[in-house]
């Protein structure tokens, strides 16, 4: 039923985008759907929604509302180049004046966002929410701030992140499979799995966090990983680039693989294929004997980084009508099974 109602959904969109040559949302509440078009398609939609409402963004660019504080399922069409070449990929943008961010507000709580390219990052002040969820997203940064409030059972799996992760008070949280290009500051009890950490700028991978698990991660960094007190972390079947990583005080290290040249490990590591070659997805295993890396693990990154709802993968359209007035229009719809 459900995988019907998403097909239902992504025919309609071909529909409302080819006769209106428009990017739309369509908002499902309580059993309806509902369809916005025109210049601000996602913000009128949000205004609609209530927590627990689903928001499925078409392809295109779109303002977004500088708060997002409501707990809603939002899923795009995706921000991979290739795969979303038929749709375009659902790229978000704030008119905030904080480095393009969108804020999460303090009503929150399961909020969940996939498919999605946002312009900036996601950051947070001060507000308590669980399950929070982002999954195949990509975005700058994500920038948590709290100071006397506990966020829990986050998931951010799939991603993307071409610069910070600071989660200030956020514990009991995973980060799984992601392609992580900055620094990692301020976790505290959070466990960070089969991800690519490629910062290696001189100032190290890590800051300021202690009594994580780092499991079946690959460390591309030259210096050293750590600056500031990073304390009681667990490390276990990471690969280093660095023979004798600094990996803190009072850290775990257990079966760790060190001074592996990463030339070796990567497909492609300059343009960013993080696909194992043949000899070090069978050498180099982790703690559930699958390869390291984004690749390995119980939630391997999907190729394409495509999202759950049924993904357009081809479109023909005639540019002239048949002697009978009609114009041959072919779409390909592939389900998706996560």
């Amino acid at each position: 039923m459900k995988r019907e109602f998403l097909l239902s959904i992504v025919l309609l969109f071909v529909v409302v985008g080819y006769s209106t040559a428009q990017k739309s949302v369509a908002l499902h509440s309580n059993g309806t759907t509902t369809i916005f078009g025109g210049d601000t398609p996602l913000t009128e939609a949000y205004d609609a929604a209530a927590t627990g409402d689903t928001l499925y963004v078409s392809g295109g660019n779109f303002v977004s509302p500088t708060t997002i504080d409501k707990g809603l399922v939002i899923i795009g069409a995706g921000f991979d180049t290739d795969s979303t070449a038929v749709t375009g990929k659902t790229y978000i943008y704030s008119s905030a004046v904080n480095s393009g961010r969108i804020e999460i507000g303090s009503n929150a709580s399961n909020l969940y966002m996939e498919g999605i390219h946002f312009q900036g990052g996601l950051f947070k002040t001060d507000a308590a929410i669980t399950g929070f969820t982002l999954i195949r997203v990509k975005l700058n940064d994500l920038i948590f701030s709290n100071t006397g409030v506990i966020p829990t059972n986050a998931s951010i799996i799939q991603c993307d992140i071409a610069n910070d992760v600071n989660i200030t008070g956020v514990t009991y949280s995973v980060i799984s499979n992601c392609i992580l290009r900055g620094k990692i500051l301020n976790s505290n009890s959070n466990v960070f799995k089969n991800n690519v950490i490629t910062r290696s700028d001189g100032f190290g991978s890590l800051q300021n966090c202690d009594s994580n698990t780092f499991t079946n991660n690959i460390f591309t960094a030259i210096h050293l990983l750590s600056d500031g007190a990073c304390s009681y972390n667990n490390f276990q079947y990471n690969i280093f680039s660095q023979a004798s990583p600094a990996l803190g005080t009072g850290n775990t290290d257990l079966n760790n693989f060190k001074g592996i040249d990463i030339a070796n490990v990567f497909v492609d590591f300059g343009s960013s294929d993080f696909h194992l070659l043949p000899d070090a997805s069978s050498t180099y295993l982790g703690d559930d004997a699958t390869e390291v890396g984004m690749y390995g693990g119980l939630l391997p990154f999907k190729e394409g980084a495509v999202p759950v709802n049924p993904h357009i993968s081809f479109k023909s359209i005639q540019t002239t009508s048949d002697s009978n007035g009609f114009l041959n229009v072919s779409f390909r719809v592939e389900a998706q099974q996560n």
